[in-house]
């Protein structure tokens, strides 16, 4: 590999990174909280040290193309700089009481999964609560795929550097350019949150909410500034309104571009999109009966909380709209279930993604179980009225079991150090590693993981850049295979 193109476009992502650290900063200059130097002092030193990485590993020939294995080490590389880079605002506050705390929020908010260890965020500045979603917008796109669209050395490597980051096992280009396919995708990112702050201002929602609240819900990450969460509004509209965008984040980007361009022949071929939209309405109908049943006397009251509170899981966002631990063990436990779903590949959701999960059970459905009647039959896995290749059926198995050994393997280390019920270490490891935030109990809707130990932290931590970077690109590194020439 060659480490010195490597860090030099390290220390060029980190440089850009920098410069997008001074945007809190103008919200801390307007509200005046006193927090204005401390976004001033992590963008300098951010910028110059990747100034410095830049120059000192220069490379004296123009390099055309990234291999694979140079891709991978630069998304890791570059994930692993954002988020200690990011922690420094919150160790400078001091709002934390360690630096792995400080480390803890950032990679929670630019791997959008919303779980947190404050208890009364009400009370931080402006800049610092701005700060907070606006790591989970820059997040929910991409961090790469943001530099791959505005930095031409990004670019070199762009479609490798892309497929590490994209969500999902198939990653499809809008335009044979890779650099103006992430242009169009972060066109249509920022169209849906200028679109959602708009109708949370019509709905009264103050601007600052407004804009914050847009990114914690288009990049399905789930930070809010309320201590409970979107339930702090007591508003039916705004969670309404919230409900239907978690949903739309949860599409597939390339979705939208298509309607944005009236490709609507496509979108309506979208086996995933109507699995989907499938999934939503049927865990929405059978909570909100649960809930009716046993919660609330009015339907509607029940549907209005399901709704909600489905989508948030299913997306991964994390919002709540009220305390889902008092609900039955039934409904609680279709929750923990959605945390395994996530929603379409191509999204800004985590966890396993539908596509994924269609994937598998039309392989063992249409093909194993069949195959038992009619042995030489040629019975094909078909998504998109396209046959799925067996290298990315086989793909999409190896993800699934390791997905679930990290996980089985992580709940076990939880339980080993820490004094928590099974519930909790459940929730919390599948909270994580699905990007999802929120668990149950100790780590449920009302509570935080604070309690945690530094090394409990520090594994979650782990859980959530391997579910952001769908752990092969993050286990790929790891390999002997990797290192040989």
């Amino acid at each position: 590999m060659n480490f010195k193109l490597i860090f030099h476009i390290v220390g060029t992502f980190l440089k850009f990174f920098g410069l997008l650290l001074f945007i809190p900063a103008i919200c801390s200059l307007i509200y005046k909280d006193g927090d204005l130097h401390i976004f001033i002092t992590t963008a300098v030193v951010t910028v110059i040290s990747g100034l410095l990485l830049e120059i000192l590993c220069r490379e004296s020939i123009e390099v055309k193309e990234l291999n694979r294995k140079e891709a991978f080490f630069i998304a890791l590389s570059c994930w692993i700089v954002a988020s200690v880079f990011g922690a420094i605002p919150y160790f400078l506050m001091p709002i934390f009481s360690s630096p792995i705390d400080a480390l803890f929020e950032s990679i929670s908010g630019y791997t959008t999964t919303g779980a947190t260890i404050l208890t009364e965020i009400e009370s931080l500045p402006h800049g610092i609560l701005f700060y907070r979603s606006f790591t989970q917008w820059l997040g929910g796109m991409g961090i790469i795929v943001l530099g791959i669209a505005i930095l031409p050395k990004l670019s070199v490597g762009g479609v490798q550097l892309m497929g590490t980051e994209s969500p999902g096992p198939i990653m499809e280009k809008i335009t044979p350019k890779i650099a103006e396919t992430a242009k169009k995708l972060w066109f249509v990112y920022i169209a849906l949150s200028l679109l959602l702050i708009v109708l949370l201002l019509l709905s009264d929602m103050p601007i600052f909410d407004s804009i914050v609240t847009s990114f914690s819900t288009l990049s399905t990450g789930g930070f809010s500034i309320k201590n409970s969460s979107i339930e702090g509004y007591n508003s039916s509209l705004i969670e309404a309104i919230i409900t239907l965008f978690m949903f739309l984040a949860g599409i597939n980007f390339l979705v939208h571009y298509y309607a944005f361009t009236g490709k609507f022949s496509k979108i309506a071929k979208n086996s995933e999109l109507k699995f989907y939209a499938l999934l939503a309405v049927f865990f929405v109908l059978v909570v909100s009966v649960d809930l009716w049943s046993h919660h609330y006397p009015n339907y509607f009251d029940a549907l209005r909380h399901s709704s909600f509170q489905v989508v948030s899981i299913l997306t991964t966002t994390g919002f709540n709209s009220v305390d889902f631990d008092i609900w039955t063990e039934f409904s609680v436990f279709l929750l923990f279930v959605l945390m395994f779903i996530g929603a379409c590949s191509g999204s800004t959701s985590g966890s396993v993604k539908v596509l994924r999960i269609l994937i598998l059970i039309k392989n063992i459905f249409v093909r194993e179980i069949n195959k038992l009647v009619k042995p030489n039959a040629v019975l094909l896995v078909k998504v998109n009225n396209r046959t799925v290749p067996e290298a990315v059926i086989a793909s999409v198995t190896s993800f699934f079991l390791l997905y679930m050994l990290v996980f089985v393997v992580s709940v076990l280390v939880i339980l080993a150090v820490e004094d928590i019920s099974l519930m909790g270490a459940l929730s919390a490891c599948a909270a994580t590693i699905g990007n999802v935030g929120p668990g149950f109990e100790e780590v449920g809707a009302t509570h935080n993981y604070d309690f945690l130990s530094g090394f409990s932290k520090l594994w979650l931590c782990l859980l959530m850049l391997l579910g952001r970077l769908e752990l092969f690109t993050v286990f790929v590194i790891f390999t002997p295979i990797f290192w040989r020439k």
